[in-house]
């Protein structure tokens, strides 16, 4: 008999994305303390620019797999076993693709490294050099971080969030340990990078470790099984076109840091991008990727049992909260780009001119929260209805767009244009899918979420000038103004939204008495 899902109360999503959301704030904060060592260990040299373009392999296998195309193939798929096939059919397809993927990842992880190995000795840039180092080291990472998707997935359907959403703190604990330790073992820059390296494929271990206990409080056997499962096919052939639809925004990254390369001279520009990208996934992590994990589920749950109207309903109540959330993230850090980089990564080997490149493309970078937190959410609803072509075509689009947007404005604003550039085509490829997503499932209402936005760009507006005059007031003093803006700014804010009744801002003022009572 098929496994009856427990149904999900109006404010499920919201529920679960406070345990997601509380998760990656964790990891985020632990992922800014690494960043500062970081900056402070390498500052923008040569190494630290090896670095980051070596760590973009694993880290774009992460998006695709850890938060994105992976899951997004493989839980509409799983939801529908549950929900309507006996439970050991589904646990079989769970283990048939994790046994494949694994043993895929591996092979393709071994190549990866001996080309590597191979290619090393025909490059005299020291830096070229060190990137074949250090993917060396970090490769065996993939197949990992494949698992942990996968089970992150079995997880999030059977409605369990809190474990998979810690797997990301793992490895920033990691990280942080191997700064502390680099001194141990290396005493040159480039033998501590490979240090930080080995650190990551570690942590891909303890990542997936931290998940047992809750597969074996859903009964999930996690045991290899060597069978062609039916569904491991339908997978398989789906995740090809929803890795170019959920992943956009890593893949333009990966584009900008090849063209700030190759076409702005001298160091520092790939790590100007590199620290204004981790404070600008800040954001997109704790408010666009946990609402979307979050109500990814329902969406495939409501659809598998032909409920499009409850899907649209969960759509809109995903959407009304990311964009509560990320316009005024949008506005903040356009605002507080350069006391914020100044504040946390202006020390050691990171001097003032890396501080006013950095704050630059935060800037720039920030103009798009708004639209890269919402589109995760709307990208995942396609996959819910088992459409992955429209947003496979839309990334591919957005892919180009965003290539001929660097090069028409790399030579004027440098690293800052390739930043513009993503938030521009970013907010392009949003508008494109809502419009689309409206004729595939006629129940989705736009109007709404469309006139929610406006009132809330007044607000985050108002939150903005706020900052911006209370700015100009203080001394100049990032430990002053960051905290002092940041503060004034929310009790702004949500002042505004609890005065003008918006729900969402009721939401977590509820919350937060529940919690403190």
């Amino acid at each position: 008999m098929p496994t009856q899902q427990p149904q999900t109360s109006a404010h499920g999503i919201v529920s679960a994305a406070r345990i997601v959301s509380a998760c990656i704030l964790l990891s985020r904060i632990l992922g800014l303390v690494r960043d500062v060592l970081l900056a402070g260990l390498f500052g923008g040299g040569w190494v630290n620019d090896a670095f980051v373009l070596a760590t973009l392999v694993p880290n774009l296998f992460r998006r695709f797999f850890g938060e994105g195309a992976l899951t997004a193939a493989f839980i509409p798929t799983y939801a529908d076993a549950i929900a309507n096939k006996p439970r050991a059919d589904a646990d079989r397809f769970a283990r048939s693709l994790m046994t494949m993927l694994a043993l895929f990842l591996g092979v393709v992880s071994g190549l990866g490294i001996a080309a590597c190995a191979g290619l090393k000795p025909a490059f005299a840039d020291p830096k070229a050099r060190l990137v074949c180092d250090l993917l060396v080291l970090l490769l065996p990472y993939m197949p990992l971080i494949c698992l942990v998707a996968l089970v992150t997935g079995i997880l999030n359907v059977h409605r369990h969030f809190l474990l998979p959403a810690l797997a990301s703190s793992v490895l920033n604990l990691f990280e942080i340990a191997a700064f502390f330790a680099v001194g141990l073992f290396a005493s040159t820059q480039g033998g501590q990078a490979a240090v930080i390296a080995a650190s990551i494929t570690l942590a891909g271990l303890g990542q997936l470790v931290l998940q047992i206990p809750a597969l074996r409080a859903h009964k999930v056997p996690f045991a290899p099984l060597m069978k062609w499962e039916p569904d491991v096919k339908r997978v398989l052939g789906g995740m090809a076109p929803m890795a170019l639809g959920i992943a956009v925004i890593q893949i333009n990254v990966l584009v900008d840091n090849a063209i700030a390369e190759a076409m702005i001279p001298g160091d520092g520009a790939v790590s100007a991008l590199y620290y204004a990208n981790r404070l600008f996934n800040f954001p997109l992590a704790l408010i666009g990727i946990a609402i979307a994990q979050a109500a990814f589920p329902e969406f495939a749950d409501a659809f598998a049992r032909g409920k499009k109207a409850d899907l649209a309903a969960s759509l809109a109540r995903a959407c009304r909260m990311v964009l509560f959330l990320a316009v005024p993230a949008s506005v903040g850090l356009a605002i507080l780009a350069a006391p914020i980089i100044r504040l946390i990564f202006e020390h050691g080997s990171f001097g003032a001119e890396q501080t006013a490149r950095t704050s630059a493309v935060l800037a720039f970078y920030g103009a798009g929260v708004w639209a890269a937190c919402l589109q995760h959410v709307v990208v995942r609803a396609f996959y819910a209805a088992r459409d992955a072509r429209t947003p496979a075509w839309a990334g591919g689009a957005t892919v180009l767009a965003n290539a001929a947007l660097n090069v028409a404005l790399v030579g004027r604003f440098r690293e800052a244009g390739l930043a513009l550039a993503t938030s521009i085509t970013a907010t392009g490829q949003l508008l494109f899918l809502a419009f689309v997503l409206r004729g595939r499932v006629p129940e989705v209402r736009w109007a709404p979420v469309a006139r929610f936005a406006a009132a809330i760009a007044v607000l985050a507006a108002a939150m903005g000038g706020a900052c911006w005059g209370l700015l100009r007031v203080l001394p100049e003093r990032p430990v002053v103004q960051v905290p002092a803006a940041v503060a004034a700014g929310v009790a702004v804010y949500f002042g505004l939204a609890l005065a003008f009744g918006v729900s969402e801002a009721r939401d977590v003022f509820r919350f937060r008495k529940r919690r403190s009572a």
